[in-house]
């Protein structure tokens, strides 16, 4: 074999040699940027799951501020609105007893007058937080109907079911621990939905038992029975 048929050989393999560490370090090179890469990726994706994660919560809190009163901390008039349209619809379907009761806390005006509006929040905040204490059914909800008004959804319930725990909720405030005496009224009706049944045959049949417990003295329950077209009160003991 001649000298330079060895050189031409030995340069051929040293330039394959040459060839294949630099391509091994170009393959390592590669790795470890698809490494890199990877590491970035699942470090983006896991900050994105914490900014999706911060999002929701911010969403659900958004949307509790939207449905609950901020004074009293009841649900507002809009999730009331809402919510008796849901609860319609449930009743009919389910052909079950939908009750509502309306509470108007008495002589309201007069507290303002006579203590101020601050004394006035204080009060409507610790009616509130009595009235949420009895309701043990989370399908259940106390709303903050208006003012002094607030409105009790009871799904699955019957008017003397309703009128049991207005009751109770009513003679809770007999002896309270609020700095002046305060008493509720309240009115009741239950109905299994039918095709033709709205919110606001519900609201006018409490709102006329609410009305004939004012009339008849303020601090009583009084249910409306719309079969009967009358009421029927728990007056004061």
């Amino acid at each position: 074999m001649s000298e330079n048929l060895i050189y031409f050989l030995a340069g051929l393999v040293a330039g394959l040699i040459i060839a294949i560490v630099f391509f091994l370090i170009r393959l390592s090179r590669l790795k470890q940027t698809a490494a890199d890469l990877e590491q970035e990726l699942r470090t983006h994706s896991f900050e994105l799951q914490i900014t999706l994660d911060e999002l929701a919560e911010k969403n659900q809190q958004l949307q509790l501020q939207a449905e609950k009163d901020s004074l009293s901390g009841a649900y507002n008039r809009a999730f009331f609105d809402k919510q008796m349209q849901a609860e319609l619809r449930r009743g009919r379907r389910e052909q079950k007893p939908l009750a509502l009761v309306l509470f108007d806390i008495d002589y309201f005006k007069r507290v303002n007058d006579t203590h101020g509006h601050i004394a006035g929040d204080k009060v409507i905040k610790k009616v509130t937080n009595i009235m949420q204490n009895q309701i043990k059914r989370p399908a259940d909800k106390l709303c903050r109907y208006g003012g002094e008004e607030f409105a009790l959804i009871l799904p699955g319930t019957t008017l003397a079911g309703a009128n049991a725990l207005a009751e109770e909720i009513r003679q809770l405030f007999n002896g309270n621990d609020l700095d002046f005496a305060i008493t509720i009224s309240a009115g009741c009706y239950s109905a299994i939905p039918n095709a033709d049944s709205d919110a606001d045959e519900y609201i006018n049949f409490a709102d006329r038992a609410l009305y004939a417990a004012k009339a008849a003295g303020r601090n009583q329950v009084q249910s409306y029975r719309q079969e009967q077209g009358n009421f029927a009160a728990n007056i004061l003991e």
